[in-house]
């Protein structure tokens, strides 16, 4: 029982004989020497059969680790010779292939932690291996273009790759997934992408979400002519609280310095919605409305702004945000003429919102993640490799 050799039942060695197993001198790492089982081999060049041994060579490979220490293996290759047409080849073994420095596991390990949010120099810390091997094993993956869903939702970011400071995220707002990476935003290139897709598979494109874009709004309505165009809300409501904040801004300097940080520090209370608020929050919003006639009016306009998404259809969407911008003009808030000139623009888009459960929640959170490795990884020169990262980890 004790002279059973449990080293060779170990699926990394499965084919091949371990003369020894052991741990090395310094107790830094484990050390194994194995070989082939002496076999009939056929000549790889006239397929003759041969068991006539020419020389050995000798080959050292790094393994993954064991028990968080780092395998390193001796093999014992055999040189045949062919007796009919006096050719040398090597035997084949199943353990390592030929022209290859490590273990097929080894790469598959080391490809497999590039899915995850670390550098590639990280990755080859831990495998000990160079940063360009882990590259180039990287560059064999390629990710081909993927259908269009039913929804779409496209939003750009800042890449710098190849050259070109944006690039555009391609997104399943419903199944929270990347669909593709664009080099660039220009609106032709956008337009040659997506007409590669015969026109069958861009008319089952029936929504489009996007922020307040009217370069991504334009393509949309050029490639998807099915599509309905969706204003994200997110970006909408933004646009009004932040003419409200900067209401607030131009007024609060006018008071003297307790008021003024005051004011600074209840802000929360302009921005939280109505329904929202406790007594004792309506208590200390009315004072400060009562101090700026103006404020009051941003104010109300932010409110009655909302009014809009809880209506239940889209014509009445509509109707009550054409009579929000006659009140806005009425009102003649300065701050509100860029959302009356805006909201005028994208009318039709925002109305799409209401009865719609779609947004760019899931592309504004994959930007973020890209921008983290885009940190991580000190930037990507090369677009390529930087849209094949991305897909490969979100």
């Amino acid at each position: 029982m004790l002279q059973d050799n449990y080293t060779q039942d170990l699926p990394i060695f499965k084919g091949v004989t371990v003369k020894y197993f052991r741990e090395s001198e310094d107790n830094n790492s484990y050390e194994a020497f194995i070989e082939m089982p002496v076999k009939e081999h056929h000549c790889p060049h006239c397929g003759y059969t041969t068991t006539y041994i020419k020389d050995y060579r000798l080959q050292k490979v790094k393994d993954l680790s064991l028990a968080g220490k780092p395998l390193k293996v001796t093999i014992s290759k055999r040189r045949y010779i062919c007796k009919n047409c006096n050719s040398t080849f090597t035997e084949n073994n199943p353990y390592i292939k030929r022209y290859c420095h490590f273990p097929q596991r080894f790469y598959f390990e080391a490809i497999k932690e590039t899915f995850n949010l670390q550098s590639f120099s990280a990755i080859a810390r831990r495998f000990g291996t160079s940063v360009t091997s882990i590259i180039r094993w990287f560059d064999n993956i390629n990710y081909p273009k993927a259908e269009l869903p039913s929804c779409i939702a496209i939003d750009e970011f800042k890449g710098n790759a190849d050259g070109e400071k944006f690039q555009c995220n391609l997104s399943d707002p419903v199944k929270h997934k990347i669909i593709d990476i664009l080099p660039n935003r220009d609106s032709e290139d956008l337009c040659k992408y997506f007409l590669d897709y015969p026109y069958e598979k861009r008319a089952k494109v029936k929504k489009v979400v996007m922020d307040l874009s009217t370069l991504f709004r334009s393509v949309a309505k050029k490639i998807f002519p099915e599509a309905k165009i969706i204003a994200d809300k997110f970006h909408v409501i933004r646009i009004v609280t932040n003419s409200l904040e900067n209401t607030r801004k131009r007024i609060q300097k006018e008071f003297h310095d307790a008021k003024r940080k005051w004011f600074k520090r209840s802000r929360r209370l302009l921005l939280k919605p109505e329904y929202k608020l406790t007594d004792e929050d309506k208590i200390e919003l009315n004072r400060m409305l009562n101090s700026s006639p103006e404020l009051e009016k941003a104010w109300l306009l932010k409110e009655k702004f909302y009014e809009i998404f809880r209506k239940e259809t889209r014509t009445e969407a509509k109707r009550e945000l054409r009579d929000w911008l006659l009140l806005a003009n009425q009102l003649s808030v300065p701050e509100f003429q860029h959302c009356i000139t805006t909201f005028t623009n994208w009318s039709t888009e925002i109305a799409n919102i209401v009865g719609e459960n779609v947004s760019n929640g899931f592309i504004e959170g994959s930007n973020n993640k890209i921008k983290v490795l885009k940190r991580i990884s000190f930037g990507f020169q090369n677009f390529r490799r930087s849209r094949n990262r991305i897909l490969s980890l979100i």
